[in-house]
């Protein structure tokens, strides 16, 4: 699977990745109007305000913070939104700070873009040292980092939605989640859309993000359900070598096809679960029927 741009893959360029999708976010959110602050976004429940405090809130506890919020006396109640442990504590760290007003969720957002960035320049660190994660518990840098760039970078296209401002399809943040999707399109395919064995699913980002991901649906000796990736290459000529052979191309004993292909903007939006299949923009090349049970299943976002 070849992503372009390729997503970081070393440890500075995670560190400036994590750097620059933070000062993306804060570029967005600089100059908006105070009645956009409040403005309902797609994500249910929050506000633009509270996609701020959201990040504020989880990268002041990642830094350790000398001040912690003692979230466990904040009531929250049964917001429909709210559905799990992880939800309460979110939802209890955006309310922590509804006393502070935009400029001032703004302003520590900025401070916290310089005291992160410090925290990771740790010359001993590597992809795999512990880090700090949240409630409580340890993760490895490079899986710490990878949910930051996309949990940050997805909240900052929540806000960009809201407000009418698109931008930021072409960076670190856009070409990780595009990453995680498409590594995450064979096991969707084969454990929650179970199509018959022999179907071929693709599944294109045509940009600005580009890159595809590829199943093949087998059954194993004991006749079990399988998924054979596609598009394992490490570049887009080895690429070439993986493309599966259609009905259309032999005309006999063939893997029935179907690709589905959109905006990297379309993708994002559709996988965070921020717009339903029948809203988003895409084109079908195959069965139609199979396409649509693929990106209703294709949700990263719980």
């Amino acid at each position: 699977m070849v992503v372009h741009p390729a997503p970081p893959a070393d440890v500075p360029g995670f560190v400036e990745a994590y750097r620059q999708v933070l000062l993306s976010l804060v570029n967005v959110c600089d100059g908006l109007r105070e009645a956009e602050w409040e403005l309902p976004t797609d994500c249910p429940g929050w506000s633009v305000r509270d996609h701020v405090a959201h990040v504020v809130h989880v990268e002041d506890y990642l830094s350790g913070s000398a001040q912690p919020v003692v979230e466990e006396t904040i009531e929250v109640g049964t917001p429909e939104h709210v559905r799990n442990d992880l939800g309460v504590w979110m939802e209890q760290g955006l309310r922590s700070r509804a006393a502070l007003s935009p400029e001032q969720l703004l302003a520590e957002l900025r401070s916290l873009v310089e005291i992160r960035t410090a925290d990771l320049y740790a010359p001993d660190l590597e992809l795999e040292s512990t880090v700090r994660s949240i409630r409580d518990q340890e993760a490895r840098f490079v899986d710490l980092v990878r949910l930051r760039l996309c949990d940050i970078w997805t909240h900052e296209q929540d806000i960009r939605e809201a407000v009418g401002r698109p931008g930021s399809l072409d960076g670190d943040g856009a070409a990780q989640w595009t990453a995680m999707v498409l590594d995450a399109v064979p096991r969707v395919v084969l454990r929650r859309v179970a199509p018959e064995p022999g179907t071929v699913v693709i599944v294109e980002s045509t940009g600005p993000v580009t890159g595809r991901a590829g199943v093949r649906v087998d059954v194993d000796e004991a006749g079990e359900p399988v998924a054979h990736e596609l598009f394992t290459g490490h570049s887009a000529a080895e690429e070439e070598d993986d493309v599966p052979v259609t009905e259309s191309d032999s005309g006999v004993g063939s893997s029935p096809t179907t690709t589905i292909a959109m905006s990297t903007h379309a993708l994002a939006r559709r996988t965070a679960g921020r717009t339903p299949t029948g809203q988003t923009a895409y084109h079908v090349s195959g069965d139609e029927e199979l396409a649509r049970r693929v990106l209703d299943a294709l949700t990263l976002t719980r």
